[in-house]
């Protein structure tokens, strides 16, 4: 990449709350995001000079901050849930296709805004359920909108892995979905499910 490389305090300033978005949505405890998201750019000052911009910052800071929150969390031997799932998330079809659910407007009706926060708790809970790496490719794709190229960088892993785990954690969370709105009960835990 050409041109001069950004003094770190700026790569601070344009990247702070995107990297804390990411670590509150993984560990749902803001105290323990802001400590995290601190220790995301220590570590990442000390290597900044080791930075090669192979990469975009903001990827490269997610890759830092995913790693240092999943020590801190095997260390801790438990994971938390985390906000907010989306239920108009793109899903994936066969054909590798995305499509988008049509979503009614429930703002004006009271019994329809109970439920709606009713289903984002329970999708946040469920989310929260998910395998370590079924929850990152949610939070990247869904919460911050990265690419499934930018997601393979951050995870260290290829595109296809990141849309196969994608699939499958959707996948997990319609199955949980549909049972909790039609009442099935569940056989056990689904594929995905954090016993």
């Amino acid at each position: 990449m050409g041109g001069s490389r950004p003094d770190f305090t700026e790569i601070i300033a344009a990247n702070y709350q995107r990297v804390y978005n990411v670590i509150l949505r993984l560990v749902d405890d803001r105290d323990e995001a802001a400590d995290l998201t601190q220790d995301t750019f220590v570590n990442a000052c000390r290597a900044y000079e080791n930075f090669r911009h192979e990469s975009q910052v903001y990827t490269w800071l997610y890759r830092i901050a995913i790693n240092l929150t999943k020590n801190r969390l095997e260390r801790r031997g438990r994971q938390r849930s985390i906000e907010g799932a989306s239920v108009d998330a793109p899903l994936e079809t066969a054909e590798q296709e995305e499509l988008f659910r049509q979503i009614e407007d429930w703002r004006g009706d009271p019994d329809r805004i109970v439920l709606n926060e009713e289903l984002k708790r329970f999708l946040s809970e469920q989310v929260g359920r998910l395998r370590s790496d079924y929850k990152e490719v949610i939070v990247l794709r869904d919460y911050q909108g990265l690419s499934y190229e930018e997601i393979a960088a951050v995870l260290g892993c290829s595109v296809q892995a990141v849309k196969s785990r994608l699939f499958r954690a959707r996948s997990v969370l319609r199955e949980r979905l549909s049972r909790y709105l039609f009442g099935t009960a569940p056989a056990g835990p689904t594929q995905g499910e954090v016993p």
